[in-house]
Order: C-alpha cells, then structure tokens, then sequence
C-alpha cells in the first residue's frame, strides 16, 4: 500500500510504502475517522467477504487488523466513506449493491456501524460513487 501525503503546497509527495501483501482484499475504502480516535482509517473486504477495518496510527500507517462483520457485501459494487451524512457526529458509509440500491450503514463512532439502511434506488447507471 502506497499513500500520497499532501504537503502545504497544495501538492502531493512521493509515495511511500507503508504495507504490502494486500492483494487477498477485494475492495479497500478510506472511512475517516471510524473508531472516533481523531485519526483517519481504513476498511478492507476480503474474498471470504470478511470485514475489517485498519485504524490509523497518526504516524501515516496503520495498527494491525480489526474483524468488524462476517459474510458481509457480497452483493456490493462500491462501498465508499461518506463522512457523517445522518448528522449525530459519527462517520458513516454508503455501499450500492448489483440492483442499484444504495445503502447506509450508521457509523457507532467506535470502529463499527449498525444494520443498513435503504437510502435510493435506481443508482445502477452511475459507474461509481466518490
């Protein structure tokens, strides 16, 4: 895994590797801050549909691995880190499923999120969500 840090001049840096062998995940999605501890993390889906999350370390790298669901988004296309978008202050994410459903998971604030939530329909024409 290589990040690009910014720098102060509106810039990328050069990358540097901070992890490898992550080529067994199907999808890696950047969440923010997750587990509420002010540091940006990370959510990885394996081929087993195993979820886990990766909690930043606050020094560009991550702390070892965290199981959040089993047999979790299969269905799935994209899964993206959406911030806060139902406003109680805690980051949640948005998957869009192979019928076009788009789906909230509420974030706890504390690694983890509750049961999802249909939000829209008809999103199947969209390539993909940012």
């Amino acid at each position: 895994m290589f990040p690009y840090k910014g720098t102060s001049a509106g810039k990328l840096s050069a990358r540097v590797r901070i992890a490898a062998n992550w080529s067994g995940y199907k999808k890696i999605v950047g969440v923010g801050d997750f587990n509420g501890d002010g540091r940006g993390d990370l959510l990885a889906q394996d081929r087993s549909n195993t979820l886990w999350r990766y909690d930043g370390n606050g020094s560009g790298a991550f702390k070892s691995r965290v199981k959040v669901a089993t047999d979790w988004g299969s269905s799935y296309h994209v899964v993206i880190g959406a911030g806060d978008i139902t406003g109680d202050g805690k980051a949640d994410i948005v998957s869009r499923d192979t019928a076009g459903n788009l789906w909230r998971n509420t974030g706890n604030g504390k690694g983890s999120f509750g049961p999802r939530t249909k939000i829209a329909t008809g999103w199947q024409a969209y390539k993909s969500l940012f």
